[in-house]
């Protein structure tokens, strides 16, 4: 299952949400089928079937409201209806994506070797989205002496992809991989 986004605020008597998205499409949900809402707390990443509480929904409408994503969902009538869901997680199936010529998904990065000058230097732990419009690679650094995590910016120039093989060849400025350091 792919997140979709949570749904914030709701939006009216008629049960809409405004929805946070991490997706880059909102207005595809009209169009996509298997939709699921789970709890924040549960995570439905690398699974095919939704556990109790989390449960199916079908968009009943979608607009823009002060450009941001407005939904509704078949299963809520009202507000009062809709309440209960406030912060809830909207997924949906991952064969329901859409990938064009060069894209991935997030979860195809995790656990990708990262390598500058031919040498391990990390593993990727996960993509996340920022508010910047760029996602940002966290890396757990496996260079000598040091630990922790590397937050890497994805600027597409200064990475090469090999996701099928589970390597990343990374090319940075010199020093931002050293940004923590204070000799």
């Amino acid at each position: 299952m792919l997140l979709l986004g949570h749904l914030a605020k709701i939006q009216g008597l008629k049960g809409e949400f405004l929805l946070h998205q991490v997706m880059d499409e909102p207005e595809r949900l009209q169009r996509v089928a298997g939709l699921i809402l789970a709890p924040p707390d549960v995570s439905l990443d690398h699974t095919a079937s939704a556990p109790s509480p989390a449960q199916a929904v079908h968009v009943r409408s979608f607009r823009w409201h002060q450009d941001r994503p407005c939904v509704s969902f078949q299963e809520f009538a009202d507000r009062t209806a809709a309440e209960p869901f406030k912060g809830w997680a909207l997924w949906m199936p991952e064969d329901q994506a859409e990938l064009n010529e060069g894209e991935s998904f997030r979860h195809d990065w995790t656990g990708c070797g990262v390598f500058m000058g031919g040498q391990k230097i990390g593993e990727v732990l996960r993509l996340e989205p920022t508010s910047m419009g760029y996602d940002m690679v966290l890396m757990l650094d496996l260079r000598p002496r040091r630990t922790g995590i590397r937050e890497i910016p994805y600027i597409k120039a200064w990475f090469t992809l090999d996701l099928p093989g589970k390597r990343i060849d990374l090319d940075p400025p010199e020093g931002l991989l050293d940004l923590d350091r204070l000799d």
